[in-house]
């Protein structure tokens, strides 16, 4: 019954701070959002006793704060700092200031043994949903041993209470929902490597006694100060421009792109669409940027099928002078800084679009990789792109071999990429480094093609967004 109560409790207040905020901010309300915030803090604050529920208004202010540090702690439309640790910083910090008020810390519940099983399982399919076991490993480890330390430092005996850290402590749930928060984290591995290491130090660590005592959400926040230069400072809001057929079934989407703004090549945004009636796929996508980082406006390609989601149809009917939201600038699928090296692409379907941004800016800078593309369809009608990757074979070292599932034609390979097809067409193919996108069902079974063939586990990169997971 507590537990109920502290839950709707957050709830009742996060909607409704999140209703307020955005109309006051006259901003499309993100619900979502606002529903995660709560049930993070949720398991923060431990509930109210049922025989004194004014207790209750512990979590309805750190649920407050941190969805108001949404609208308030933000620079250009994105909040800047984890919103959930946010709410539970600011009260502790409200109570240093007005001692009468008596004593607040999280008391992060959700850590004790009999959880660990379902927080363990939740967290991992979180984990493989987003593709972050780098972040995770890098961070949960890190803090490990320096928990280690800190216990041999101050007991002698540094195993002597290990299962503390995995069984009754916060790091399993810091790392798998709150570390994994996409806005705030940065936007390359190496990066985030990095970012899970400093957090996963400083959330341990006794340095700072006795001037402050670090607790796991005022790590989290020092990590998002420290990293925030690296991040996407600001949500962009592109005006749609055109769209056209590229292939059967798949269009082109033309945005205005913010002057100033960098990206790689190879690189993703999150595609927020606002629209009336959203079935349960939601508002927000995840598409690779098809046009150049030198262009002047953004383009990204996008495939319809069978059955379309009620973004796709929103997206569909866009007009000028309408508005998409962009955010979340991600990626480590660039090209390699030395241009000696030899590239081989395959794509499949509309993986085509960060091969289309790459060769565009090697046209545009004149950076010529000696490149192939093995580009897999199931037909001619369905190549994105034809035209313009066929005229990159007049003006770049770029060979394209089109590989048809169900059309056997005159100038195109038949059936699947396979080990003779690759062997046929790009006979170095143990010097090249070799870039995989597409479904991730083709990525894995081309992956292990390449693997088999002795290609270096160290030469293939594999494409991935959340949106594809």
């Amino acid at each position: 019954l507590e537990q109920v109560i502290s839950l709707s409790v957050a709830l009742l207040i996060a909607f409704l701070v999140n209703f307020l905020c955005s109309s006051l901010w006259r901003v499309n309300a993100n619900h979502e959002s606002a529903l995660i915030t709560a049930l993070i803090i949720f398991f923060l604050v431990i509930p109210a006793q049922v025989s004194d529920l004014t207790d209750s208004w512990v979590i309805a202010a750190v649920v407050a704060l941190g969805v108001l540090s949404k609208y308030l702690v933000a620079w250009r439309k994105q909040h800047l700092l984890n919103p959930a640790a946010f709410g539970a910083v600011a009260l502790a910090f409200i109570y240093l200031l007005f001692p009468d008020l008596g004593y607040f810390e999280t008391s992060w519940w959700v850590g004790q043994i009999e959880l660990f099983v379902p927080l363990l399982i939740a967290g991992l399919i979180v984990v493989k949903k987003v593709r972050k076991w780098e972040l995770v490993s890098v961070f949960l480890g890190v803090a490990f041993l320096v928990f280690l330390f800190e216990e041999w430092k101050f007991s002698g005996d540094a195993f002597g209470s290990w299962s503390n850290f995995w069984f009754s402590g916060p790091s399993l749930f810091l790392a798998f929902f709150m570390l994994t928060e996409p806005f705030t984290m940065p936007p390359t591995k190496k990066l985030q490597v990095s970012y899970a290491a400093i957090i996963g130090f400083i959330s341990q660590t006794t340095l700072f006694l006795p001037f402050l005592k670090m607790t796991p959400e005022l790590a989290l926040l020092l990590g998002n100060i420290i990293f925030y230069p690296a991040t996407l400072r600001q949500k962009l809001v592109l005006g749609f421009v055109a769209s056209r057929e590229i292939a059967k079934n798949t269009y082109e989407f033309i945005f205005t792109k913010p002057h100033g703004l960098k990206f790689k090549a190879g690189q993703y945004l999150e595609w927020m669409l606002p629209h009336e009636g959203a079935d349960n796929r939601g508002i927000r996508r995840y598409f690779t940027i098809a046009s150049a980082p030198s262009e002047d406006e953004f383009r990204i390609g996008v495939r319809f099928g069978s059955s379309v989601s009620s973004y796709k149809t929103t997206l569909k009917a866009l007009q000028m002078p309408q508005t998409i939201i962009a955010s979340q600038l991600a990626g480590d699928f660039t090209l390699p800084r030395d241009v000696t090296k030899k590239i081989a692409y395959i794509a499949g379907g509309i993986g085509i679009t960060p091969f289309v941004s790459q060769l565009e800016e090697m046209q545009r800078s004149q950076t010529k990789y000696d490149t192939v593309l093995f580009n897999c369809n199931s037909g001619v009608a369905e190549i994105a792109y034809f035209d313009r990757l066929k005229a990159f074979t007049y003006t770049l070292p770029f060979k394209m071999v089109n590989v048809l599932a169900n059309e056997n034609l005159p100038g195109f390979a038949h059936g699947y990429l396979t080990k003779e097809v690759i062997k046929a067409e790009a006979p170095d193919y143990l010097e090249r480094y070799w870039y995989l996108s597409g479904p991730p069902a083709m990525v894995n079974v081309y992956h292990k093609l390449l693997l088999e063939l002795g290609v270096p586990r160290k030469k293939i990169v594999l494409d991935f967004f959340p949106g594809l997971a």
